[in-house]
């Protein structure tokens, strides 16, 4: 007689109970920071049941926790650790800026010329700004935009991630009245619209031309699960914001790490207004910039007289010396053509070596992204439990006990299952996170494995 299988859930506890005996001082920091601190953290996105790992320290391609684990780290601060955690360059750029002194309270040398760098790169973009974050650039843009056009509506697309302020998991989450779910989303007029959708799409915006404002979107959604966008959908998000007069808007914060010119490049289709934050200041410097056409950005400008008046930006961080030098340093000595090209091959080897792993172990997972980005997924799948019946294997309790089998072969993702590759991380070392997901795929096969 067939031994039965336990029930995930069984297995998934037992897993949360190994961590909770193997992370004691992680637990008890965490204690200690959540009287002061909703959830001990002040990032919701980092926070996890039982509690959330305790980071000591990172040095290249390794994390080590407060319990003195060391993993190899594949979250990468969530796209913005792109260089590693000790990049000479960056580390020097940072030194050099304390050394001069970072609060100077004006104009400062670097501002100008980062600038131009930006403005070299990235075609669309014939004037930049800066700012201290994506979700900061994204709503500051957004203004811009309304003040530009007159109009207020904003198409944006259910799944997509602009922020802490524009988060769109679904259409229901922006009914509050309907749905009794809270938002913080900031108060624009937000028409959600599906994704890849282009019937949909042209349905919003014809519904909704007179008013429109712009069309903003991810040309891959990150947060939620790593969905490229169809090329045809950005070809018709192009077309239809001409045809509409209004904006096109593209949220590159995390994909434009795809080439020295983002991703709109290697797509062929480009924006009037782009926003970048995440990985250009190395990782550790809060960064942000907006940046498009010269008559959108020229509102920007102090006694701008053109049209019905000009708008201010301001923000005693967004020129802070520490990032204008380190991001600085990086457009002119790390981030070349080759390091991109490299890291863009690396994620799509990564990706294809995971892919075909799960169908030679015949397995539920699977993986989707584009170049250095990428996210493992589970089909919904139902499985024999003690009893004789059938469960369904939640895709959720899957993917929560792949987290925590990876965090015990010493792997560190994000807590959804995005792997964000660095530049320093080396093949070789990708290869023993491909053994530990075979290893998973082997004791976990009960649940993970096609039926």
């Amino acid at each position: 007689m067939p031994i039965a299988t336990p029930a995930l859930s069984t297995v998934l506890d037992e897993a949360a109970k190994d961590f909770v005996a193997s992370n004691p001082t992680s637990k008890a920091t965490n204690d200690t920071a959540s009287c002061s601190l909703p959830g001990g953290t002040t990032r919701n996105v980092v926070h996890m049941k039982p509690f959330p790992v305790v980071l000591a320290m990172g040095e290249g391609s390794y994390l080590t926790d407060v319990d003195g684990h060391k993993y190899l780290d594949l979250c990468a601060e969530y796209s913005a650790c792109m260089f590693g955690h000790s990049h000479p360059v960056i580390k020097r750029a940072i030194h050099d800026a304390v050394e001069q002194g970072f609060a100077l309270g004006g104009v400062n040398r670097y501002e100008g010329r980062l600038a131009k760098l930006f403005c070299d790169r990235f075609k669309t973009m014939d004037k930049v700004r800066f700012s201290n974050s994506g979700t900061e650039t994204n709503m500051t843009a957004l203004a811009l935009i309304k003040a530009y056009t007159g109009r207020s509506k904003i198409i944006v697309f259910e799944g997509g991630y602009h922020g802490g302020l524009a988060t769109f998991t679904s259409q229901s989450s922006m009914n509050m009245k309907s749905s009794g779910k809270k938002t913080m989303n900031a108060p624009h007029d937000w028409v959600v619209v599906p994704y890849n959708d282009i019937p949909a799409l042209e349905a919003a915006v014809s519904e909704n031309k007179a008013d429109l404002a712009c069309i903003f979107l991810e040309l891959m959604q990150g947060s939620s699960g790593c969905t490229p966008a169809d090329v045809d959908f950005v070809e018709a998000c192009r077309s239809l914001a001409t045809g509409a007069d209004a904006v096109l808007f593209f949220d590159e914060v995390m994909t434009s790490r795809m080439s020295v010119h983002g991703y709109q490049d290697i797509l062929s289709v480009y924006p009037d207004m782009t926003s970048l934050g995440k990985y250009f200041a190395g990782g550790g410097q809060n960064f942000g910039a907006f940046g498009g056409k010269a008559e959108i950005m020229d509102m920007l400008e102090p006694g701008f007289s053109g049209g019905g008046g000009g708008v201010y930006h301001s923000g005693t961080f967004n020129n802070n010396v520490t990032t204008m030098v380190t991001a600085t340093a990086v457009l002119e000595e790390v981030w070349t053509e080759g390091e991109a090209c490299e890291l863009f091959e690396k994620g799509v080897w990564l990706r294809d070596k995971l892919n075909d792993l799960a169908t030679r172990r015949k397995s539920r997972m699977y993986v989707t992204g584009t170049g250095s980005l990428m996210a493992v997924h589970f089909r919904e799948i139902e499985i024999a439990i003690d009893d004789g019946s059938k469960l369904q294997a939640r895709a959720e309790d899957l993917k929560e006990l792949f987290f925590f089998d990876m965090l015990k072969r010493g792997v560190f993702l994000a807590r959804r299952l995005m792997i964000s590759l660095m530049i320093i991380t080396s093949r070789e070392e990708l290869q023993t996170f491909l053994n530990a997901v075979d290893e998973f795929l082997c004791e976990r096969a009960e649940f993970v494995e096609l039926k």
